[in-house]
C-alpha cells in the first residue's frame, strides 16, 4: 500500500482544510514544533483506512478540531496498479460515515462498500493488513515503534503470518477439508446410484434383449413378404372401389340437381302469374302519376298568376295591418292639433305671470335696499352708545394723582362728564333693524323665485308649442304615406274599407296556396305508388332472371362427363336440354326445367343400376384376398378395412422392433455407465484419503510455524546487517528461543534479551528491524499482495549521535531508491535537511497549516 494525496480538514490542530500530495515522492520529512500536529497527520492515515487512531483509539470525535461540527479525511492510495480512494466523515456528536471509490477508465466508482463496518473490512482486505499490523510493519507511531522487536511473541507471529499471506495455509487446510468432505459425499451418492439405477445392469440382461429383437425382426420379416403377395390384389380392389364409389357420388349428384330443378319448375309456374298483374298495376300507376303531376302545375300557375298581380301573401298580410290602423292615425294627428291649440291658447296669460313676478321682485329689492340702510345706522349708534358708556365707566375710577388705567398718564385733573345715552334701548333698535332687513331678504328671495318659476313656466310652454308642431307635422306624415302606399296596392283609388279589401287578397291567396299544396301531396303519392309498382315488377321480374341463372349455373356438364368417365364407357350420353339459350317467357323456361329434371332422374337410376353390378366384383375379390392373408390376421369384412388392418399390422411390428432395439441400446448403455461410475468411486476414494492427510498435515500449523521461524530467523539476519552498521559493529541481531536478542560484541559475544537495550539501543535495533521487514517482506510472503511499499517513522531521531544518524540516513535513503516511499517525522535539523522534500507544520491562532519545502 502507497499513499498518494492526503487531505484533511477539522482534525486536531487543522481546522481549515490541508492537503498533502505524495504521488511523485519517495523521501520526505514532517517538521514542526511541538503540538504543531506532525503525529496527526499518520493519525489521519490510520483514521482514513481503519477508522482508528494510536491516540484514541475508536474514540475518534476526540480528534475533531475544537469548535468544529466535524473532520473529514480523504486518502488516495495505491495497491499495486489499482487505485482507491477512501473518505470518512465523524461529527463532533454523532455517527461516522466512510466511503471507498475505486479509479476505473479515469473516473471514480463506488466499491461495494456500504456502511462504516464494510468499508472497514474492504480496506482490510484490499491492503492485507489490519490495524495492529498496519501500525507494526508500515506505520510506526511514537510509542509503537518498537512493538515488533519486543512486543509479545504471539502477536508477532500473528503480524508476520498477515504480512507474508501464512494464512494461506490456513485457508488450504480448511478447503482440503471441505473438498475431503465433498469427495466422501460424492462417494456415497455414486454406490446409491449404483445400488438402485444400475442394480440390474449385467451381461445376461443384454443377451436377453438380443434375443428379443432377433424374434421380433423375423416376424416382421414375415409379415412383410405376405404384404407384397397381396399387394396385386389389393391394387385391383382399390381401382374398382374408385369406380364404384365415382359412380354412386355422381347419381346421387343427379339426383341433387334433378331435386333442385324441380323446385325451380314450381316457382316458375307461380311467378308467371304474379309477373302479368305487377306489369298492369305498374302501367295504372304511372298514369294516376301522370294526371297527379298536371293538376300540381295547374294550381301553382293560378296561384303565381294571383302573386304577380297582389304580392305575396305576407306583403298583402301586411297591408291590411297598415289599413286596420288607419283610423288609429287618423285620431292620432286630431289629438296633436287639439295639443298644439291648448299650448298656443296658454301663452298670454303666462306672460302676464310672468311681467308681475318681475314687478314684484324689483320692488322687493327696493325694500330690502332701505332696511339694509336703516340697519346699519342702527348699528352705528349702537356703537357710538357702547363707546360713551365704556368712557363713562372708566372715568368713574380715574383718582387725581393715580396713572390713568387706560394711557397710564398720572392724573392732574378729572375730566368733565355728563350722563350717558340709553346703551339698551340703541340695542333694541339694532334687533329690530336687523329683524326687519331679514324678513325683506326673505321677501326678495320669494319674489326672485316666484319670478324664475313664471319666466320657466313660459319657456316650458314655448317648448311645448314647438314640440307639438313638430309632432302634428309627423303624424300627418305617416298618415299620408300609408294612404299613399295603399292607393298604390289598390288600383290608385282607396274604397271604403281597405282593410276588408285587403283581407279578402290575403285569404283568396292563402286557399291557392292550400290547393297547390294538396295538389303536390298528390302528385308524390301518385309517385310514389308508382314507384312501389314499378319495384314490385322488378322483383317479380328478378326472380324469374334469378331461377334461369339458378338453372343455367347448374353443373350439368360436368356431372355428366365424371359419370361417363366412371362407367368407362358402359353407360351412354344421356339426352338433356341444352343450359345456353334458355326462354326469357316463364312457361317455356318452366317446360324446360321440366324436361331437364326428368333427364336428370333417368341418368341417375342408370348409374345406381351399374354401381350395383360393379359391388359385386369387389366380394369376389375380397375372398381371394382373405385366402392370401389366412392364419396372419383376422379378416375385416371389407376390402378397405383389410388394406387398414394389414398396413396397421406392419406398423405395430416395426414399432415393436424399434423398442427392442431401443432396450438393447438402453440395457449396454445401463453397463457401460455402470462401469464407468464404479472407476469414477474408486477414484473419488483415493483422492478423499489424500485431502484427509493434507487436511491434517495443514491443521496441525506444523507448516505455518515452521515458515514464521524461518522468516524470522531471515529478518534477524537482515537486521543485522542494518545494526551492525548503526552501532559500529558492537550489535548483532538473533532469533532466539522465539524472542529477539541482541549480541554484544564488545563483551565477549555476549546474548542478551532485547528489552535490555536502552532507549537509544532500542531505537537502533527497532529501526534495523523495520528496514529489515521493509525489504524483505516481498521476498519471504507467499502471496503477491505483500508489499510494504511505504514506511513512516515518527520518533526517536533524536537520540543518536551525529555517526549513527549518518548511518540511518544513509539507510532510509538507500530504501527511498528501491521505490519505497519513507517518511519521517522528526526534530532533528540534520535529518530533515537530508530528505528532499519536507513538509513543514506551522502553527497558528487560527489553526496549523503546513508547507512544502523541496531541496
Amino acid at each position: 500500500m502507497r499513499p498518494l494525496r492526503l487531505s484533511v480538514k477539522g482534525f486536531t490542530a487543522f481546522r481549515d482544510e490541508v492537503e498533502l500530495d505524495l504521488s511523485d515522492l519517495d523521501l520526505f520529512a514532517i517538521t514542526g514544533p511541538t503540538g504543531a500536529g506532525k503525529s496527526s497527520l499518520l493519525d489521519a492515515i490510520t483514521y482514513a483506512l481503519y477508522g482508528r487512531a494510536d491516540r484514541v483509539g475508536r474514540q475518534v470525535a476526540q480528534l475533531v478540531s475544537q469548535g468544529q461540527p466535524q473532520m473529514a479525511v480523504v486518502l488516495e492510495f495505491a495497491v499495486g496498479d489499482r487505485r482507491y480512494r477512501v473518505a470518512r466523515r465523524t461529527p463532533a456528536n454523532g455517527a461516522s460515515r466512510a466511503k471507498l471509490e475505486r479509479l476505473e477508465g479515469g473516473a471514480w466508482r463506488d466499491e461495494p462498500a456500504d456502511g462504516v463496518r464494510e468499508v472497514d473490512d474492504a480496506i482490510e482486505r484490499i491492503v492485507g493488513l489490519d490495524y495492529e499490523a498496519f501500525t507494526r510493519s508500515v506505520l510506526l507511531p511514537q510509542g509503537k515503534f518498537q512493538g515488533f522487536l519486543v512486543g509479545d511473541a504471539k502477536e508477532r507471529r500473528r503480524i508476520l503470518s498477515e504480512l507474508l499471506g501464512l494464512e494461506l495455509f490456513e485457508r488450504l487446510g480448511k478447503r482440503a477439508g471441505e473438498l475431503r468432505r465433498a469427495a466422501e459425499a460424492d462417494v456415497r451418492a455414486k454406490r446409491s446410484v449404483l445400488e438402485t439405477e444400475y442394480a440390474g445392469a449385467s451381461e445376461e440382461a443384454v443377451a436377453r434383449a438380443e434375443e428379443a429383437l432377433r424374434e421380433a425382426e423375423a416376424r416382421e420379416e414375415r409379415l412383410r413378404a405376405v404384404r407384397e403377395r397381396v399387394a396385386g390384389l389389393l391394387d385391383r380392389w382399390r381401382g374398382i372401389e374408385a369406380s364404384v364409389g365415382s359412380l354412386a357420388s355422381c347419381a346421387e349428384e343427379a339426383r341433387e340437381v334433378a331435386a333442385h330443378v324441380r323446385r325451380r319448375e314450381e316457382e316458375l309456374g307461380a311467378v308467371a302469374g304474379r309477373l302479368s298483374e305487377a306489369a298492369e298495376a305498374a302501367e295504372a300507376r304511372r298514369a294516376e302519376a301522370e294526371a297527379a303531376r298536371e293538376e300540381a302545375a295547374r294550381a301553382e300557375r293560378e296561384l303565381w298568376d294571383a302573386e304577380r298581380r297582389w304580392g305575396k301573401a305576407p306583403a298583402v298580410a301586411a297591408l291590411a295591418a297598415k289599413a286596420e290602423g288607419l283610423e288609429r292615425l287618423r285620431a292620432g294627428v286630431e289629438e296633436a292639433e287639439e295639443e298644439l291649440r291648448g299650448a298656443t291658447e296658454r301663452r298670454p296669460a303666462l306672460e302676464a305671470d310672468r311681467e308681475a313676478a318681475a314687478a314684484e321682485l324689483e320692488r322687493c329689492e327696493a325694500a330690502l335696499e332701505e332696511e339694509r340702510r336703516a340697519l346699519a345706522e342702527a348699528e352705528e349708534e349702537l356703537e357710538r352708545t357702547r363707546h360713551a358708556n365704556l368712557a363713562a365707566a372708566v372715568r368713574e375710577r380715574v383718582r387725581v394723582g393715580e396713572p390713568c388705567p387706560v394711557c397710564g398718564v398720572l392724573v392732574e385733573r378729572l375730566p368733565r362728564g355728563g350722563r350717558p345715552p340709553d346703551l339698551e334701548r340703541a340695542q333694541r333698535a339694532a334687533q329690530r333693524a336687523k329683524r326687519a332687513a331679514e324678513e325683506a331678504e326673505r321677501a326678495r328671495a320669494e319674489a326672485d323665485r316666484a319670478a324664475r318659476e313664471a319666466e320657466a313656466a313660459l319657456r316650458g310652454n314655448d317648448e311645448d308649442v314647438a314640440r307639438c308642431e313638430r309632432d302634428l307635422r309627423r303624424r300627418r306624415e305617416e298618415l299620408e304615406a300609408v294612404r299613399a302606399e295603399l292607393r298604390a296596392a289598390l288600383g290608385g283609388r282607396l274604397p271604403r274599407d281597405p282593410a276588408r279589401a285587403l283581407r279578402e287578397r290575403r285569404e283568396r291567396l292563402e286557399e291557392l296556396a292550400r290547393a297547390v299544396e294538396r295538389a303536390r301531396e298528390m302528385a308524390a303519392a301518385a309517385e310514389r305508388a308508382r314507384s312501389e309498382a314499378e319495384r314490385h315488377l322488378t322483383e317479380v321480374r328478378g326472380e324469374v332472371d334469378a331461377a334461369r341463372a339458378a338453372i343455367e349455373h347448374l353443373p350439368v356438364g360436368g356431372l355428366v362427363e365424371r359419370a361417363v368417365a366412371a362407367a368407362g364407357g358402359a353407360l351412354p350420353r344421356p339426352e338433356l336440354p341444352s343450359l345456353a339459350a334458355l326462354p326469357e317467357e316463364p312457361g317455356a323456361l318452366a317446360e324446360t326445367a321440366r324436361a331437364l329434371a326428368k333427364g336428370l332422374e333417368t341418368f341417375a337410376a342408370d348409374l345406381s343400376r351399374l354401381a350395383d353390378e360393379r359391388r359385386g366384383a369387389e366380394r369376389e375379390l375380397l375372398a381371394e384376398v382373405r385366402e392370401a392373408v389366412e392364419g396372419l390376421l383376422a379378416v375385416p369384412g371389407t376390402l378397405r378395412e383389410l388394406a387398414e388392418a394389414l398396413d396397421a399390422a406392419r406398423g405395430r411390428q416395426a414399432a415393436e422392433v424399434g423398442e427392442l432395439r431401443a432396450a438393447l441400446d438402453h440395457e449396454r448403455g445401463r453397463l457401460a455407465a455402470a462401469a464407468r461410475l464404479a472407476e469414477e468411486v474408486g477414484a473419488l476414494e483415493r483422492r478423499a484419503g489424500v485431502l484427509e492427510a493434507l487436511a491434517k498435515e495443514l491443521r496441525q500449523d506444523r507448516l505455518i510455524a515452521f515458515l514464521q521461524r524461518e522468516a524470522l530467523l531471515v529478518l534477524a539476519d537482515a537486521a543485522t546487517e542494518r545494526l551492525a552498521e548503526l552501532s559500529e559493529g558492537r550489535y548483532r541481531l538473533a532469533y532466539l528461543g522465539d524472542e529477539f536478542s541482541v549480541i554484544d560484541t564488545w563483551n565477549g559475544e555476549e546474548a542478551r534479551s532485547a528489552r535490555t537495550l536502552s532507549g537509544g539501543e532500542t531505537f537502533l535495533a527497532s529501526l534495523a528491524l523495520a528496514l529489515a521487514l521493509s525489504e524483505r517482506v516481498a521476498s519471504l510472503s507467499v502471496t503477491e499482495r505483500a508489499r510494504l511499499d511505504s514506511l513512516f517513522l515518527d520518533e526517536g531521531f533524536g537520540t543518536l549521535d551525529p555517526e549513527s544518524l549518518e548511518t540511518v540516513v544513509e539507510a532510509i535513503e538507500r530504501l527511498g531508491s528501491d521505490g519505497k516511499l519513507v517518511g519521517v517525522i522528526t526534530h532533528v535539523p540534520e535529518l530533515a535537511i537530508r530528505l528532499p522534500v519536507r513538509f513543514e507544520v506551522v502553527k497558528s491562532p487560527r489553526g496549523s497549516r503546513v508547507e512544502v519545502v523541496r531541496g
